[in-house]
């Protein structure tokens, strides 16, 4: 009694079992004999055989212990995918006459169990050149066997139509099973970085860069990080070409979410790699990515249900979507991102972050040569530096209570530390969740929180059952390269104690007022090349380990010389022996907790402020400068960030004219901001301490846990 199989993605392979011989039909199946083999074949040339079973891929054509990339097996591969003309499998592999008489005219100088993966280059680019085809590379073919050993396989630079009649492209990832009529949640991001390995994408009437990008993505996935991956698109830099966190910029890697039962669209926006049109158009982004999620409701891969997905811009794109409500959608998933582009992201503590902005904005434009910006966004940010109707009309919506979602912050990197708090304390709490995850946490998403991520897809996606669905995560930095992750059930942390730390005028900290006759802490307004910038407060040895986690607030008497003043107020701990203790999980410096003010952006808004969070105005009506030596008392926000000192530890608060501070051996903010103290003649800041003056910082100090390091 024969049985119907399926070959994946290939129609017209010859085959034969026992006395048998047929074709595989337009729909991909095949008849086979249990437990008889099943030839392959094209033309005259046997490409190898299998026991049938319900679905079959060219791996199968080789026995189960040859490994991924055994040349045999890529000999094979890269032959059959060589006769499709896309660069994925949005088009079969067909194989029709002319196919079959090409290869048999060249069948003769074919050995596909050669050792040496050249030996096909002559004949297939011979057959290729007799079927106006162009031969995959080895590179090419291995990022096929990597995704099909994983399970899926991937529809490249799909045309998704737009409500305009034009389109935008995007890679479609698909479980093998979905040729067996499986459907799927599908998982969406979009961004303005391409969808590819790491960043952009080829030019498809590029040969050449075809090939780049397909090597690149070979070497991301199996060279060491001493292997820069290189695009044909200039340098993002070293630290960015040696990555092996992220797939691709600001989505979630394929990898850790397709193998699990999902499909997943990677989406390029107009004016983005190689779909056509203009950056930046206002309201175009949503509209085609609302688009997209529509389409993809519908195609015979979709059960009907999503997600959005992704990190950065790829979390900041799905708020407006979200509230746009596209058939189908049932959660989303902003991890690491901004609702107010003004104070998390331009105007961090009204400080400019134009390095930074300038930075992101030249890998935007490397990324997309082949299109022109509808508008110069970099050059508005710029002319706008106080919070008014431009930035209000760019923020982001946040009526979409009703949808499921899960946020998640970094720790001190400042850009997209803040909006995820902003958005739980408005949204309902059954339905959201939160994680405060490391300062790199481009990669988390993929890696580290990916299980709790796949949970609550399961539970919006699929109907699984998690009734312990975890609603807090908070990943607690314990100093030199160690963590642990701990479990709450809201934010702020039940049973939060705030406690005043204040600077006293002995240079101390502590949880006492200090007392005495005012002194004067005064230091450079402009940050200091070697030894100490700004001035330091430290407490003494802790007497018991404590753990902080929550917003930190700094509360400062200051004075200026000048007309404005930045203040930095960064904490740090200090082990026994005087060294300042990493927090970073890479074992680099990295401060407990840190945030920033311009002080002419003072003013606070009394309804929006919370006591552990204030609220600055940033507009040009309450910009005020400072008169010379005038003391002023600053409310400075501090993102959210979670930390433990130890035991035998000290606390120390430095209060200083940027974020650099030259007396911490290792440590090297990235530069983002430029600060008051560049372009204006050096002054004096000054802390005012004692008398009846504030100067404290107000710290979240939580209940204390243990759990196993480095683990979620």
């Amino acid at each position: 009694m024969s049985e119907r199989g399926t070959f994946s993605d290939v129609v017209g392979f010859t085959y034969r079992c026992g006395t048998a011989k047929a074709e595989i039909s337009s729909d991909y199946s095949f008849n086979y004999e249990p437990k008889s083999p099943v030839h392959f074949l094209i033309g005259n040339l046997e490409i190898g055989h299998s026991f049938g079973k319900p679905l079959l891929t060219i791996s199968d054509l080789m026995s189960i212990d040859t490994p991924e990339f055994d040349a045999r097996l890529v000999n094979r591969a890269r032959l059959l995918y060589s006769l499709t003309p896309g660069e994925g499998f949005e088009q079969p592999i067909v194989i029709d006459s002319r196919v079959r008489d090409a290869v048999n005219k060249f069948a003769s100088q074919i050995n596909l169990d050669s050792p040496k993966l050249s030996d096909l280059d002559g004949p297939l680019s011979s057959i290729c050149s007799e079927l106006k085809l162009s031969p995959k590379s080895v590179s090419h073919t291995r990022n096929h066997l990597r995704r099909e050993a994983a399970g899926f396989k991937v529809l490249r630079d799909v045309h998704i139509p737009t409500r305009n009649g034009e389109h935008v492209l995007g890679d479609v990832y698909l479980p093998l099973q979905h040729q067996l009529g499986e459907t799927y949640p599908v998982l969406l991001s979009c961004t303005i970085y391409g969808r590819r390995v790491f960043h952009s994408g080829p030019n498809l009437d590029d040969a050449d860069e075809i090939l780049a990008f397909e090597k690149a993505e070979d070497d991301w996935h199996s060279a060491s990080t001493d292997v820069p991956i290189q695009l044909p698109r200039g340098s993002w830099g070293p630290g960015w070409e040696a990555q092996r966190g992220f797939e691709n910029i600001a989505t979630f890697n394929t990898f850790s979410y397709v193998p699990h039962g999902y499909a997943m669209v990677k989406i390029d926006p107009r004016g983005v790699s190689q779909t056509p049109g203009a950056r930046g158009v206002p309201g175009q982004l949503p509209e085609d990515f609302f688009d997209a999620v529509e389409w993809a409701s519908t195609q015979s891969w979709s059960d009907g249900s999503s997600a959005l997905v992704g990190s950065s811009y790829g979390a900041n794109t799905q708020w407006n979507v979200a509230s746009m409500r596209p058939k189908g959608l049932k959660c989303f998933v902003p991890y690491g991102t901004d609702l107010d582009l003004y104070r998390e992201a331009a105007y961090t503590g009204g400080i400019p972050t134009h390095r930074y902005l300038d930075d992101w904005f030249a890998r935007v434009q490397k990324s997309s040569p082949k299109w022109p910006d509808h508008m110069d966004l970099l050059g508005m940010m710029k002319s706008h530096p106080f919070h008014d109707a431009v930035w209000q009309s760019i923020s982001t919506r946040t009526d979409q209570h009703d949808l499921p979602c899960f946020l998640a912050a970094p720790q001190i990197f400042i850009i997209h530390g803040r909006g995820a708090f902003e958005a739980w304390r408005i949204r309902r709490p059954e339905n959201t969740h939160l994680q405060l995850v490391d300062c790199n946490y481009y990669a988390w998403a993929s890696r580290e929180a990916s299980g709790k991520i796949l949970q609550f897809l399961g539970r919006h996606l699929k109907g699984s059952e998690y009734p312990n669905l975890e609603r807090v995560g908070i990943q607690m930095r314990l100093g030199y390269n160690k963590w642990y992750w701990r479990k709450e059930n809201n934010w702020p942390v039940p049973g939060t104690q705030y406690t005043k730390w204040h600077l006293g005028v002995d240079g101390g900290l502590s949880t006492q007022d200090s007392s005495g006759p005012e002194k004067a802490f005064s230091y450079s307004s402009k940050t200091a090349l070697s030894g100490k910038s700004g001035v330091s407060f430290i407490s003494t040895a802790f007497e018991t380990d404590v753990e902080f986690a929550g917003h930190f607030k700094a509360v400062l008497s200051i004075s200026s010389s000048s007309s404005d003043a930045d203040v930095a107020v960064s904490l740090w701990a200090v082990s026994p022996d005087g060294v300042i203790v990493p927090y970073s999980s890479a074992g680099l410096p990295e401060p407990l907790a840190k945030g920033f003010l311009r002080a002419s952006h003072r003013k606070t808004d009394p309804t929006k402020s919370l006591p552990e969070r204030p609220w600055h105005t940033h507009t040009q009506a309450d910009n005020a400068l400072l008169n010379p030596d005038e003391v002023v008392e600053l409310e400075i926000e501090i993102f959210p960030a979670a930390g433990r000192v130890r035991k035998g530890w000290k606390l120390r608060v430095d209060v200083s004219p940027s974020e650099h501070q030259p007396d911490i051996p290792g440590y090297s903010p990235v530069e983002m901001r430029v600060w008051y103290g560049e372009g204006h003649d050096e002054g004096t800041n000054t802390v005012h301490v004692g008398g009846d003056r504030a100067n404290y910082i107000y710290c979240p100090v939580v209940p204390l846990k243990e759990e196993y390091p480095n683990i979620i």
